[in-house]
């Protein structure tokens, strides 16, 4: 089964992911108590706000259904009706 993924939203996320980690990195300098761990909640947090809003400002169709189009064309008699 393949999944097809907008290019848009693979560029989010890989924003998400890079601002995550530097988010990570820079924790990780700032502290100075735990053998210079990063804070992992700040950082998923982090990434997480900006793929949403980056989401929301870029596509804010993402999440809405794709209207199904039938697989055969209507009959010529239903076409008719509906023109009238």
């Amino acid at each position: 089964m393949t999944i097809q993924i907008a290019p848009l939203a693979i560029l989010i996320l890989i924003v998400g992911v890079l601002v995550g980690v530097a988010v990570f990195k820079y924790t990780a300098h700032a502290t100075h108590g735990i053998a210079g761990r990063g804070d992992l909640g700040v950082a998923i947090a982090s990434a997480v706000g900006v793929a949403s809003v980056l989401a929301l400002l870029l596509a804010p169709s993402f999440g809405q259904a794709v209207p199904e189009v039938p697989s055969t064309p209507p009959a010529k008699g239903a076409e008719q009706a509906t023109t009238r």
